[in-house]
């Protein structure tokens, strides 16, 4: 099975390896659209007002474009995303919920000509981020100070993939697998990054246990990534990643391909050491994986399908997850997304379960 899983990544993936989906479709990086030059969370002007309200939804702002500046030093944006979730495998009639996934509000304070603070809080799961940033160089470098969630991977929205945080173990027959970016991660550090033509780089320390507090120990954690992102007819990206400490370490490839702004994969493959996971046993080396492809059919409406892979350790049980579904924008600010997930595992006597849910995601 692990010989099938490398084998479909590298057909899926040749030559490709990515950035999230609209950076690849659209050649362009992800602070054009973000505040953090990594992407991700708060968006800039571009990103809240002029890319959603007229380019991402099928019904286009007709001139109400919304301003996410409050005067000229306050950015304010958000995330908030809701689901109505089947799970096949749960007892009958008692196998469908309502759950909240995401209650983000993010802000940016421009409190000199280079310098930011940007403050983060989820209500849902209790996270915050905050942290000073300075740039430099024109723009193209920057330091960051504070807690953060560092720059390690592709940095999907969805923190159920098995190269984020996996699924918690809310799903009957599936226990909480994956790597360790789950939704209220974040680390206290510092972190600079630069941008030398078609490159990025990234590099960071931090205290290493995700939990943004005072720690006399010593699993600091120093993490780097660099990616090469080429913008034509063709869009791809190359790039790899690595998170080091006494206690995890995790390397990682991931990369993109983007066709005539309307195909894009994603892929990325990562070796794990010693993961913080009971079911794993310490000193054990596992494997998480990725391949997501999409399809614009028209605007503002994405076919979307992927592939999620977990191997806990050598002689444990694999875990696989197909996810086929849809990204519709009816409207500006808002994503209806639609899926159906089979989940199948190696694990003696385990369930495979089915889910189906419909998530709505309102942003600015």
């Amino acid at each position: 099975m692990t010989k099938t899983i490398i084998t479909f990544f590298f057909l899926a993936a040749d030559a490709a390896f990515a950035l999230p989906r609209f950076s690849i479709l659209t050649g362009m990086s992800c602070i054009n659209c973000h505040v953090n030059p990594t992407g991700g969370e708060l968006r800039n002007s571009y990103g809240s007002s002029d890319f959603t309200d007229d380019h991402l939804s099928m019904v286009p702002a007709h001139g109400h474009d919304f301003n996410p500046q409050l005067g000229e030093d306050i950015l304010i944006g958000g995330d908030v995303r809701f689901q109505y979730l089947y799970d096949g495998n749960a007892p009958a009639k008692s196998n469908t919920t309502f759950q909240s996934m995401e209650g983000s509000i993010y802000s940016s304070l421009h409190l000199y000509s280079s310098t930011r603070l940007l403050v983060k809080y989820d209500f849902v799961n209790s996270a915050y981020e905050v942290y000073g940033m300075y740039n430099f160089n024109n723009g193209d470098s920057y330091v960051k100070a504070g807690a953060f969630a560092p720059s390690y991977g592709i940095r999907l929205d969805d923190h159920t993939a098995y190269t984020r945080g996996g699924n918690f173990g809310y799903l009957r027959g599936i226990p909480q697998v994956g790597l360790i970016f789950a939704p209220d991660y974040r680390d206290l550090g510092v972190e600079i990054g630069s941008k030398f033509g078609n490159f990025l780089a990234t590099a960071a320390a931090t205290n290493g246990d995700g939990y943004s507090q005072i720690n006399f120990n010593s699993n600091k954690a120093f993490i780097g990534r660099v990616e090469y992102l080429s913008r034509g007819d063709l869009n791809y990206m190359l790039g790899g990643s690595a998170y080091l400490s006494s206690g995890v370490e995790m390397y990682g490839f991931q990369g993109g391909l983007g066709l005539d702004k309307r195909i894009s994969i994603l892929a990325e493959f990562d070796w794990a050491m010693s993961l913080p996971n009971p079911d794993i046993p310490p000193g054990s080396t596992s494997n998480a994986a990725l391949v997501e492809a999409s399809y614009g059919i028209i605007n503002g409406l994405q076919a979307v399908a992927r592939l999620d892979y977990f191997k806990t350790y050598a002689g444990g049980p694999e875990y696989l997850r197909y996810v086929f579904g849809a990204d519709i924008y009816p409207i500006p600010h808002l994503d209806l997304i639609p899926q159906i997930r089979f989940n199948t595992t190696s694990a003696a006597g385990a369930p495979q379960p089915f889910e189906a849910l419909v998530q709505s995601h309102i942003f600015f």
